[in-house]
């Protein structure tokens, strides 16, 4: 049984991290909770019948005798914490961004080594059941060459945009910096060593000064493609799409409803254009039937939940997990040049 304390009960332990652990509650033991807000702590202590709480990360640390230190808190916060977990002999799992610079990258990854410990960076659309089958298409050389890739993502705006005192404002290129990781990791799934970026910048909504942008659109320039990235956060909308393209076909991926469609329409001519059409519809029922059974039975197809659980697994079997260390530095690697560069435009 591995015990696991987490770090941090604002709003991704209560709503992901700490129900994905109970599903495993055979391999895994919540020993504690930590906590700046005592309030908060105790509250989420409560309501899921977690029986130690902290308000102090050393104390908590020092007192119990936890495996592995789940980080839950915001990416100022995690250099720290991650290193001081591992120094006390703990495997540690951090949600995204890793950190909030290389250096503090470097610093976890050393210090991990050192330690002989693991840590595993959630990204954790790159284990979205639909994300997990695109990739095994465009390996697998399915739909031809890889050639290039398109997100785009809508957050609403009372999601962080409306919130004065929201923490993500406060990162380097603001909301940027909080959603961000997320469409760089899932180019650079598909992307490899990217040298150049681009980033436009505007402002829509004049009512929240405090919200650097609402609208960005990146393009990011690697040796095997292009990755364009378009993150709106000014409607009321939300959207995860990811768009892959191969010499013969595309791949349109929802990454909240969970379904990939294999796009064909090689000829604009009536049978090909038909069956092309045909062709999505079938596989758009298809994929709603998974989705209304998954619900009807209870089984959601959490990303978080893999993540964990990958993470738990690696511990056991001794492997190493599949978004490591060096994923999560490559990730603020790539971030860290998006907001040099707009600083570059705003002076």
């Amino acid at each position: 049984m591995i015990r696991l304390a987490i770090a941090g009960c604002g709003l991704i332990a209560p709503k992901k991290h700490i129900p994905a652990l109970l599903r495993l509650k055979d391999k895994v033991e919540i020993v504690a909770l930590c906590d700046l807000n005592e309030t908060v702590v105790k509250k989420v202590a409560e309501k899921f019948g977690i029986k130690k709480y902290y308000t102090s990360f050393s104390e908590m640390l020092s007192c119990e005798k936890q495996d592995v230190i789940d980080i839950c808190t915001p990416p100022q916060t995690h250099a720290k914490l991650a290193i001081e977990a591992l120094e006390m002999g703990c495997h540690v799992i951090l949600e995204k961004p890793m950190a909030l610079s290389l250096k503090d990258c470097d610093a976890i990854i050393q210090t991990a080594t050192k330690c002989s410990k693991r840590v595993g960076v959630i990204h954790n659309q790159l284990f979205n059941p639909a994300m997990l089958e695109a990739v095994n298409i465009v390996k697998s050389g399915g739909i031809g060459d890889f050639l290039g890739v398109q997100i785009f993502l809508s957050t609403p705006t009372d999601y962080m945009t409306s919130s004065k005192d929201h923490w993500a404002h406060k990162l380097p290129g603001g909301v940027l910096g909080e959603t961000g990781p997320h469409s760089v990791y899932l180019t650079t799934t598909f992307l490899k060593n990217i040298y150049e970026v681009d980033v436009h910048a505007k402002k829509l909504l004049t009512e929240y000064p405090w919200s650097v942008s609402e609208d960005f659109r990146i393009n990011l320039f690697a040796e095997n493609g292009i990755g364009t990235v378009t993150q709106i956060y000014g409607s009321n909308q939300w959207a995860a799409e990811v768009e892959v393209f191969c010499t013969r076909g595309i791949l349109k991926i929802d990454l909240q409803n969970k379904s990939v469609i294999k796009y064909n329409r090689p000829k604009l001519s009536a049978l090909p254009l038909g069956v092309g059409v045909l062709e999505s519809v079938s596989q758009s029922l298809v994929n709603l039937g998974k989705i209304s059974l998954s619900y009807f039975v209870g089984r959601k197809r959490d990303a978080h939940f893999t993540a964990i659980n990958e993470f738990i697994n690696c511990i056991f079997e001794n492997k190493s997990f599949p978004t490591t260390g060096e994923d999560g530095r490559e990730t603020i690697r790539v971030i860290e040049m998006l907001v040099k560069k707009l600083e570059e435009k705003s002076n």
